[in-house]
């Protein structure tokens, strides 16, 4: 039978304000041998789908560093410490659109990638969105706001326009959340 291995060290390599890199020392269960492996730690993220009356999505296109060009997305980003993830889900999409709702559910909850990283990416529906106020982005965020209507999401996937791992997790959950309603 499969066993965790156990940790017997760690030490950080990196730390700032987004991440942490740290490198475990490890045993392996099976051979009893000793390695390093490197996680990020990192906060909890936050995905929310914003939907109008009129079934239009309410998507988000910015540049993203990593892949150095635009990325459609839906509203999100990382949960502040002690913060709860709804309402980090909420602030988000007032920030980042300037739209909200009285409607929050939350559809799901993914590891991002349990290879490398320690934490969690939480999804929710936002349900009759209007908007109430003005985007308040920070220096790092330039946001363009787009409205598709939903019925046009699964095309944007297929096409490659919608390329986002985690967003199109949303995506998954808000099937999964249509087909239980």
């Amino acid at each position: 039978m499969i066993k965790n291995w156990e940790k017997i060290g760690t030490r950080f390599l990196i730390e700032n304000k987004i991440f942490k890199l740290r490198e475990d020392r490890v045993i392996s269960p099976k051979k009893k041998s000793e390695h390093p492996v490197w996680v990020i730690d990192t906060p909890d993220w936050v995905n929310i789908i914003p939907i109008t009356s009129n079934n239009e999505v309410i998507l988000i296109n910015q540049h993203r560093f990593g892949t150095e060009k635009l990325c459609l997305e839906v509203p999100g980003g990382m949960v502040d410490e002690g913060e709860d993830p709804m309402d980090a889900a909420i602030r988000e999409l007032s920030e980042e659109t300037g739209y909200t709702s009285s409607k929050i559910i939350e559809i799901g909850r993914v590891e991002p990638n349990p290879a490398l990283m320690s934490n969690h990416t939480y999804s929710y529906l936002a349900l009759d969105v209007c908007q109430t106020e003005e985007q308040k982005l920070d220096g790092m965020e330039d946001i363009e706001i787009l409205k598709k209507p939903i019925d046009e999401i699964p095309l944007l996937i297929e096409k490659g326009e919608i390329e986002h791992a985690l967003v199109i997790c949303a995506f998954y959950f808000y099937n999964q959340y249509l087909s239980k309603a």
